[in-house]
């Protein structure tokens, strides 16, 4: 036949129906990873990771044809941005120099080294809520988060005093840590700084205006709020927190960071794996 033997063709034919079954497979697992409470926008490096670690030795395709399997069934995502502006440092509080933006530019070497904090905004049915995080820069590792109907210093210094106790039930010294933060009238309250103070943290502020400066609590807000929280305002807010938390979960457990090796920040800043995206039974 076409000069092909007959156990040639058989063979080939073998092999197209265990590369449409383990295609079949990958989009399978993917549907399911991008479910709503899981990793809804999941993009195509994180799957790419997630597949290899699943199907383990059966995963016997390159990332161009990974990719290919994605887009041929319509699974590639179009990524948005997001700018988030609740910032007001038109206050009487004092401000801190910026530790972090030294040149060279510091770099932890460790957790419980350097913690960066913001504020974004979620849109619910109520109106407005206010999410405040606090994130290990090391691990990435979300320590503390908080969901406030308002912009004042309560959110900030609930989100923090939950990474504080983060810190200590991981066993995590943060005396000397550096807080970064931008200088908005939350961050420089005196409340606030007391807090940071009275534990033995050194206060780090950014001088500007641009994000840059806070690069890694920007890219968090961008994260959580394009990951999971993008349908926001069809919650209301005690809905919104519990899709927070959630979120938070998911994402501390779950989603494999580039600049980690593809590890999650639950393997990090613990040490310990269990991704429960590992879970997932498919026949």
């Amino acid at each position: 036949m076409l000069g092909i033997s007959a156990q040639g063709y058989y063979k080939h034919d073998y092999a197209s129906n265990e590369a449409d079954i383990l295609s079949a497979s990958i989009v399978l697992y993917c549907l399911y990873v991008r479910q709503k409470e899981r990793l809804p926008k999941a993009g195509c490096r994180e799957l790419y990771t997630l597949c290899r670690e699943y199907f383990r030795e059966k995963f016997t395709i390159g990332r161009d044809r990974f990719y290919n399997v994605l887009r041929s069934n319509s699974l590639m995502l179009r990524r948005t941005r997001y700018r988030p502006r609740t910032t007001d440092s038109r206050h009487g509080y004092r401000l801190y120099r910026d530790l972090v933006n030294t040149s060279p530019k510091y770099t932890p070497a460790g957790n419980g080294r350097l913690v960066v904090a913001d504020i974004t905004y979620i849109y619910t049915r109520e109106g407005f809520a206010y999410l405040s995080l606090v994130t290990d820069a090391y691990s990435r590792y979300i320590v503390g988060y908080c969901l406030s109907r308002s912009l004042d210093a309560e959110g900030p210094l609930k989100a923090m005093y939950m990474a504080l106790e983060t810190y200590r039930a991981y066993g995590i010294s943060t005396e000397g840590m550096i807080h970064h933060s931008d200088r908005g009238v939350q961050y420089a309250s005196k409340q606030y700084t007391d807090l940071l103070l009275s534990q033995g943290i050194r206060i780090s502020m950014t001088q500007t205006g641009d994000p840059l400066h806070n690069a890694l609590a920007e890219r968090m807000n961008n994260t959580l709020k394009n990951g999971w929280l993008f349908n926001e305002g069809d919650m209301d807010f005690r809905q919104a927190e519990e899709a927070v938390s959630k979120s938070v979960a998911m994402y501390n457990n779950a989603r494999p960071h580039k600049a980690l090796g593809m590890k999650t920040p639950m393997e990090i800043f613990s040490g310990r794996g269990g991704n429960p995206l590992m879970e997932y039974r498919y026949n």
